[in-house]
């Protein structure tokens, strides 16, 4: 008897767990790697997955041996535009970073991140500028989207779908959105900013270099963070502050 009251109680405890239905924002490089470890344990726990691809991608393949589904979009760009950005953004980090001073580095990050963004908006376009895909993925009734942040516009597609926004970040350089969007404590005399090749052992000379690489990226970030805000300004109509809030 005590046996049975003992159970009972304990059901009384546990709530029903729901499965959902989650629309995944598209990515690149290792942060599609690393997504795709979240959508796997979000599929063996029941979750059904859905991912945005674009028809020029150089790591997302639709592929039938993949557990989720794939919504392809168009773009009007090729995966040569990509592979280019790519191989200048590896190019410099491996071998012209070391031999640049902190501001040539900037300029250069700009030069880098400037392209890069600009590749992102086609990607914007072809999902927020699509009514035919806007109506599919309304009358596929999402819960939540899941996004890496490092590509922007999936804020704007889950406030035009109407659905809750999660992010899921694998770094960023001088870890700028851990530092400005989650507010992790990062003190730059002992957390060496993600690519500035410094360790947690670092000298006076290393930490100020550090402090000086983060505010560098600070800057750089906020300046690009303008041109993501310019965009949703033009696609919603109106001022809006979907990037700054998240930032806030």
């Amino acid at each position: 008897m005590r046996l049975v009251v003992g159970f009972l109680s304990l059901l009384t405890v546990f709530g029903p767990a729901e499965c959902g239905n989650v629309l995944v924002w598209f990515t690149e490089g290792s942060h599609w790697i690393n997504l795709k470890i979240v959508l796997e344990t979000l599929i063996d726990r029941g979750h059904s997955v859905t991912v945005l691809v674009p028809d020029a991608s150089l790591f997302m393949h639709a592929k039938e041996s993949d557990r989720f589904s794939y919504q392809p979009f168009n773009v009007s760009i090729s995966a040569r535009d990509i592979e280019d950005s790519f191989e200048d953004f590896l190019h410099f980090s491996m071998y012209e970073m070391e031999q640049l001073n902190l501001l040539q580095i900037y300029i250069k990050f700009y030069q880098l991140f400037s392209k890069d963004l600009d590749l992102c908006f086609t990607y914007c376009d072809g999902t927020l500028k699509s009514p035919a895909l806007i109506g599919k993925l309304q009358r596929g009734k999402f819960d939540v989207m899941l996004s890496d942040p490092i590509y922007p516009c999936s804020e704007a597609l889950a406030e035009k779908l109407n659905i809750p926004l999660v992010y899921t970040l694998r770094f960023s350089i001088a870890n700028t959105l851990e530092r400005m969007c989650g507010q992790i404590p990062a003190p730059p005399s002992f957390v060496p900013g993600t690519m500035s090749k410094l360790t947690d052992k670092m000298s006076f000379t290393e930490r100020i270099k550090n402090m000086l690489f983060y505010l560098s990226q600070d800057a750089l970030a906020i300046s690009l963070w303008k041109k993501i805000d310019n965009y949703y300004t033009e696609y919603f109509g109106e001022l809006n502050t979907l990037g700054r809030g998240g930032r806030a």
